[in-house]
């Protein structure tokens, strides 16, 4: 495997100091798969302290778990202390740490096997716990006792699935046994933390394995209220964009827009990712455009960005198939650029206004008016046409018929 320029850097400078150093966990596991990572992480024998005297540009990140960013460039690189977890009390994070002077205790401490493998540019791969041969056969599989790590940190049960989705992996059985046995601990686990998870698995190259999830019994443990998840669709996010909204709505559509809404806020989601997959829900089950005016219909419905995740929802739930999803992709792009919106209308209310149209309500009335015809005729979209219909509509329309 290649190890990354700075990486080595680091490295070199810490043993040039009297200390030991590696990289490892996930970016061992990532470049070992010929899989670029994200981040490259250091292990060291040296001290928090220590770490900082050899380096100028350094800010704490996890100090009180021994963990300092050193900066090279623009680049973070965590370099954290040889560790020894304490008790965790809250199945989440120990209740403090202590330092050793042991790669081995270090990764022994770790999650998963292929997670456990550190690499040094001249000593090479570090496998304790038959991370690479576990890569080989692609299993998910605990470093030592399984439950004693899921008790440690119960969300280390959604990590098995995550990566298992993630790398197209199995759980191995023992691996499997605990996280049946040890599930309900996982209401322990703050829903911000279950929600980074589940995010994660769901954007992920292998959304569907999701359904692992009910396999393993967790799946009534994910939010305060499980019945909610009870009508979930584990294959539909897979066919949608790993777009966060998008895929939850996928995910979530059978249940309708009050479960979706109900099922985010419990999961703690940000106010716009809430509004769009219950959007994206919402109009699962309009009429499917058959021409452009439909489709011009369509996107004053649901507003025009949420169109084509709407068209990708339709074909996720099986309302399309995959010609017809093509079709509607079409009819979108010719229309996208439609005028839909009241401000997109070759007029605004001062023409109205010196059209002889009163102040007030019946501006907006008109305006809206307007935009509905507007959307079923875009050649309409004209001041001298536009003023025209206004006139006509006002004017001669009882002011009951307006809209």
């Amino acid at each position: 495997m290649r190890l990354d320029d700075n990486a080595e850097k680091i490295i070199r400078r810490l043993e040039s100091a009297g200390f030991e150093a590696y990289a490892v966990g996930g970016c061992v596991r990532d470049a070992l798969m010929g899989i670029e990572p994200e981040d490259w992480d250091i292990t060291t024998s040296a001290r928090p302290e220590e770490v900082k005297l050899l380096f100028s540009h350094t800010f704490d990140t996890g100090i009180e778990h021994g963990t300092v960013t050193v900066l090279m460039g623009r680049a973070g690189y965590e370099v954290t202390t040889y560790r020894l977890d304490g008790k965790y009390s809250d199945h989440r994070r120990p209740d403090h740490v202590e330092y050793t002077a042991s790669l081995y205790e270090d990764v022994a401490r770790r999650d998963f096997t292929i997670n456990s493998m550190a690499y040094h540019p001249d000593r090479g791969l570090v496998d304790y716990f038959g991370g690479r041969r576990d890569l080989e056969k692609k299993v998910i599989r605990c470093v030592g006792d399984p439950e004693k790590r899921f008790n440690e940190d119960a969300l280390r049960m959604l990590r098995a699935v995550r990566f298992a989705g993630r790398l197209g992996f199995s759980i191995d059985p023992a691996t499997r046994e605990a996280a049946i046995k040890l599930a309900p601990t996982l209401l322990k686990v703050s829903r911000e933390r279950v929600q980074e998870e589940l995010t994660k698995m769901l954007t992920g190259s292998h959304p569907q394995k999701i359904s692992m999830l009910k396999d393993l019994n967790l799946f009534d443990y994910l939010i305060p209220h499980p019945e909610d998840l009870s009508l979930a669709d584990m294959e539909a996010p897979g066919k949608v964009e790993p777009v966060k909204a998008l895929r939850f709505a996928a995910f979530l559509y059978p249940g309708g827009p009050d479960k979706c809404r109900k099922v985010l806020k419990e999961l703690k989601f940000d106010n716009d990712t809430i509004k769009a997959a219950v959007l994206w829900t919402t109009h699962i089950n309009d009429p499917i455009p058959e021409d452009e005016a439909a489709m011009r219909r369509l996107m004053l419905a649901v507003g025009k960005e949420a169109v084509p995740g709407l068209i990708q929802l339709f074909y996720a739930a099986g309302r399309v198939g995959s010609g017809q999803k093509a079709k509607l992709d079409g009819l979108y792009r010719s229309q996208k650029d439609a005028p839909i919106a009241v401000i997109e209308l070759a007029v605004d209310g001062d023409d109205l206004i010196g059209a002889g149209i009163p102040k007030g309500k019946e501006v907006g009335r008109v305006l809206a008016y307007l935009q509905q015809k507007v959307v079923e005729d875009p050649a309409l979209n004209t001041k001298e046409r536009l003023i025209g219909a206004a006139k006509d509509h006002f004017f001669s329309a009882p002011l009951s018929d307006m809209v």
